[in-house]
């Protein structure tokens, strides 16, 4: 929001400030302030099934509530609600519970999807807009090992389909086997199955991973989560990393209009100065009364 001032101790003709803000609003995007959610947890209990208990912390400006949480432990999913409202600065808790399927000792990854409403228009479908987010845990269970690699991911710009470049680094000197696998939150989607990757000791290897637009707004930065297991082994090495997403403006309108806007602005603004200088110098030129 551009804010306007003003003075007393000269008289300026109201219409050259309109140029003046159009040209700001043209060069400038307002922060809004939203909720944003981190997670951590605990195990609590392994028999007769395996609890989690996680803790929801509100960083935001915004409060955040009901918030749905998913969970997705070793191929299980688990679902929990939490009823009330975060208020900024505030957390709470939910409990999430799996079968006690026998898992290889070690690290796995509690990946989790986080939504909640947010004030908005219905979209085309007539469904309330929600805010979806992605996070997760890394549960040590039995053993605690090291991650087996380590992972980095290029930036992406996406329109409708990309792909996701990840590099994928032995951590430990030794050569690996990873499953790769992209869990982005609401608005994209990533085609295809897990991928194989195979780790040189030494050097790098680099995934491709298809990445979709699904209902992602327009102009906005998404994260998605990109999570490496090893499935082989006595010891379960997972390591998670958070990759982004910018998904590209409307192509129709921006480049078009962008820069024929923004001559607009600045020849309304020449010309409302030049009026203004005008004026003067006519004052200046007419005799008192």
């Amino acid at each position: 929001m551009v804010r306007q001032g003003s003075s007393r101790a000269r008289r300026a003709p109201p219409r050259t400030r309109l140029p003046v803000t159009l040209v700001l609003l043209l060069l400038s995007t307002p922060a809004w302030p939203d909720a944003v959610l981190d997670v951590s947890g605990r195990v609590v209990a392994t028999a007769p099934r395996l609890d989690v208990r996680v803790t929801l912390t509100n960083r935001g400006d915004l409060p955040a509530g009901p918030i749905d949480v998913s969970g997705e432990l070793s191929g299980e999913r688990g679902d929990a609600r939490f009823s009330g409202t975060l208020a900024p600065g505030a957390s709470g808790d939910v409990s999430l519970d799996f079968a006690p399927t026998p898992l290889r000792p070690g690290l796995h990854a509690l990946t989790l999807l986080l939504e909640h409403p947010v004030e908005g228009s219905p979209d085309g479908a007539g469904n309330p807009p929600v805010a979806s987010q992605r996070a997760w845990l890394l549960l040590a269970l039995g053993a605690n090992p090291k991650e087996a690699v380590q992972l980095r991911s290029e930036p992406l710009r996406l329109d409708v389909r990309g792909s996701l470049l990840v590099h994928v680094l032995s951590r430990d000197g030794e050569a690996h086997r990873v499953r790769l696998r992209a869990l982005p939150a609401r608005g994209l989607r990533s085609d295809g199955g897990p991928i194989d990757v195979a780790v040189p000791a030494r050097g790098e290897a680099t995934a491709r991973i298809p990445i979709v637009r699904a209902g992602a707004a327009r102009g906005t930065r998404q994260a998605l989560l990109i999570v490496a297991e090893t499935p082989d082994g006595p010891l379960s090495r997972t390591a998670v990393a958070v990759a982004t997403v910018d998904v590209r403006p409307d192509p129709a309108l921006l480049p078009r209009l962008r820069l024929p806007l923004l001559a607009i602005g600045l020849t309304l603004l020449a010309l409302a100065l030049g009026f203004e200088a005008w004026t003067r110098h006519s004052n200046r030129r007419s005799p008192l009364a």
